[in-house]
């Protein structure tokens, strides 16, 4: 038996599949977009000329700028948006050279699929890019776009570091962290002398000491012996001398960035991992195995309080699998329900470890030419097992690799992106423009917040594009 008649099962025609072009699009303008969005982080992590800094960040934020104005023009060219639901179930159409009233029942599955290698990249690329996006800002927010204006006037006046005289001392507060030393603030006046031994002048700093200051001290501070006049700031080089350097945070600061950008990348490797696996699952031997069965349509997996998409497959001995695939029932045909096709999973994993929870790759082979690549949960795996067939046994000995296509809505996503996410985008792109600017106190951590929430909110939107927005 071949595909259900659409004509018998009273189905509407099929809509035309996406071509190559959106799909192209779509890879051109990801990579694009993360190409402009990597480097704003290692700018303003090492680059310590501030102007050079500025106008490179900006740079890079207008071609990611562009890019989001590109896929708008871009979608517009194409008609306008498009239901993710209705690209889904355009997938599902049969090729011309296979399928359709009278075709034969394949002997077996075939031995070599489309890869998924392609999801697996895309999905990587989208983690990675928000991670980056997310700690570029946490980033900016924490660093300084450039050195005060009081302290470049010293620089430019030929700035030194030097141990001061106290003469007043007030404001003192003890400070008791719940972790590290206790420290001292104060306000203290200190006497600065001058080149070419001209008469002391007095300056006003701010330091923050281990042990509390008292007049007769010493504190050390950044002054300009040739101008004395234009004041002090209070530290030393171990605290000051990285921003006097033009760096845009302290190295502490900087390693708890590094810190977390290298944890948002296990994680998204972690991520890939749990959704897809690392094997391509391309070219299916004697490790995997297949089942003939006929789909029953969209529905959901569920043990105690977890539940998961997925596609209902009954076997002819009336087994049924849950082929985990994030699809709902308004992004699958109606044409689908009845259809015969051959579910291959991975026997290795998942089935082996005797986890409730445990699953294993899978895919979806259809006989109209499409292959679905998705997850098999582990007893469903031990349960087709009993009637499976390893491939390299059942495999169609004159199939062709080339007549399969991959059923693969997300990379045709210039097409169904929505609005929201794009202004989004724009909003995003302009806190982290903002944040570049000499912005202080509570103005910058509330751009830093506004970004922040922005960002996770274009997450959210850009991976749940397939939720169902019209059910049946």
């Amino acid at each position: 038996m071949s595909s259900a008649d659409p004509a018998a099962t009273g189905a509407a025609p099929a809509l035309h599949r996406v071509g190559a072009a959106p799909r192209r699009a779509g890879t051109w303008f990801g990579a694009l977009g993360l190409a402009a969005a990597v480097p704003v982080l290692p700018l303003w992590l090492f680059c310590t000329d501030a102007g050079l800094r500025r106008t490179a960040i900006l740079v890079a934020l207008g071609c990611a700028l562009v890019c989001v104005g590109g896929i708008a023009l871009f979608q517009r060219a194409a008609g306008g948006r498009r239901p993710y639901a209705e690209v889904a179930v355009a997938e599902f159409s049969p090729a011309t050279e296979m399928g359709g009233p009278g075709a034969p029942e394949p002997d077996g599955p075939p031995s070599v699929v489309p890869s998924r290698r392609g999801l697996q990249g895309r999905s990587l690329a989208w983690y990675f890019g928000l991670c980056t996006v997310l700690v570029s800002l946490f980033a900016l927010v924490m660093g300084v776009s450039q050195r005060s204006e009081h302290m470049e006037q010293i620089v430019d006046a030929g700035a030194e570091f030097a141990k001061v005289p106290i003469e007043k001392v007030s404001g003192v507060r003890l400070h008791d962290p719940s972790k590290g030393h206790d420290f001292y603030t104060s306000t203290a006046v200190v006497r600065l002398a001058p080149d070419a031994g001209g008469a002391p002048v007095t300056a006003t700093v701010h330091p923050v000491t281990p042990d509390r200051p008292r007049a007769g001290g010493t504190v050390s501070v950044l002054y300009a012996p040739a101008r004395p006049g234009l004041g002090a700031i209070a530290g030393d080089e171990q605290s000051l001398g990285e921003v006097l350097a033009g760096a845009t945070m302290t190295t502490g600061r900087l390693w708890i960035v590094g810190g977390a950008w290298a944890a948002g990348i296990i994680l998204s490797v972690v991520g890939v991992s749990q959704r897809y696996g690392f094997r391509s699952f391309s070219r299916l031997g004697g490790t995997d195995m297949a089942v003939r069965g006929k789909c029953l349509g969209a529905g959901f997996w569920q043990r105690d309080s977890h539940k998961e998409q997925c596609l209902k497959i009954v076997t002819a001995s009336s087994r049924t699998a849950h082929f985990l695939v994030p699809v709902t029932e308004d992004q699958v045909p109606e044409s689908l329900k009845g259809q015969h096709l051959w579910l291959c999973w991975d026997a290795r994993h998942g089935a082996e470890d005797g986890r409730a929870t445990g699953s294993t790759a899978a895919a979806l082979v259809s006989d109209d030419g499409w292959v679905m690549h998705g997850k098999l949960k582990a007893d469903d795996a031990r349960m087709m097992a009993a009637e499976g067939a390893p491939v390299d046994k059942a495999a169609a000995k004159s199939g062709e690799p080339g007549s399969l296509r991959l059923w693969d809505p997300r990379s045709a996503w210039p097409l169904h992106i929505a609005p929201s996410a794009l202004v989004l985008a724009v909003v995003l792109i302009g806190c982290a423009a903002l944040l570049t600017l000499d912005i202080t106190g509570v103005w910058r951590w509330g751009i830093g917040l506004a970004g922040a929430v922005t960002g996770l909110a274009l997450g959210w939107v850009a991976t749940n594009v397939s939720s169902p927005s019209n059910p049946r």
